[in-house]
C-alpha cells in the first residue's frame, strides 16, 4: 500500500471514506481481490473479465473511485510481486507483465462499457 499511495496519495484517503472507521480492512480486502485476479488471470480470464466489466464501472460511478487509482492497485502489485523475482527469471518476469498487460486491457475495456 506505501508504494500505491507513494503514486496515489489522494487513494488514500478515499480509502479512510470508505472504509468506514478501518480502512485497514477496506485495503486488506481490495489487495485480495488484485492479489486473485492476478493469480487466476490466465486459469480464468473470462470471471475475471466478468469481475472486472462490473467492479470498475461501480467504482468509478458509484464510489466515486478514479480508474487510475484502480489500474495503480494493480501495477504497484504488480510491481512488489515483480521486485521479489531475481533478474535472471526473464522467463517469470515477462509472465508477471503478460498479467499486467492482460488486466490493464480489461480495465481499459470496463472504462469504454
Amino acid at each position: 500500500m506505501a508504494e500505491y499511495y507513494a503514486n496515489h496519495p489522494q487513494a488514500q484517503i478515499s480509502f479512510e471514506e470508505h472504509g468506514l472507521g478501518n480502512s485497514v480492512k477496506l485495503e486488506a480486502e481490495m489487495v485480495e481481490s488484485v492479489i486473485y485476479c492476478l493469480m487466476n488471470w490466465y486459469d480464468r480470464p473470462d470471471e475475471i473479465r466478468i469481475m472486472f466489466g462490473s467492479t470498475v464501472p461501480h467504482h468509478e460511478d458509484t464510489l466515486k473511485v478514479s480508474n487510475e487509482w484502480f489500474s495503480g492497485l494493480i501495477s504497484a502489485a504488480v510491481h512488489v510481486i515483480s521486485n521479489t523475482i531475481p533478474s535472471t527469471r526473464k522467463d517469470e518476469l515477462e509472465v508477471w507483465q503478460e498479467i499486467h498487460t492482460g488486466l490493464e486491457t480489461l480495465v481499459d475495456e470496463a472504462r469504454s462499457c
